[in-house]
């Protein structure tokens, strides 16, 4: 789950308390969302189109309520 949030391998040695990185080969497991999240960002790298997570503008998704309706 902390690799789905986007948190760097160094913290989650630090949170779940794994003294070496062989831990964490151990226990963490690439989901396919977060090969999908690195591919969509690698791509954004290659090709100038750079990746837009939900609630960032820009993102395709309503803003919120409209104002002034």
């Amino acid at each position: 789950m902390l690799l789905v949030l986007g948190v760097s391998g160094r913290a989650v040695m630090g949170i779940m308390g794994w003294s070496n990185s062989a831990m964490a080969v151990r226990y963490q497991h690439m989901t396919d969302q977060v090969r999908r999240d690195i591919a969509q960002q690698f791509g954004g790298l290659l090709w100038g189109d750079s990746p837009r997570r939900p609630g960032e503008p820009g993102d395709g998704q309503p803003d919120g309520p409209e104002q002034g309706k």
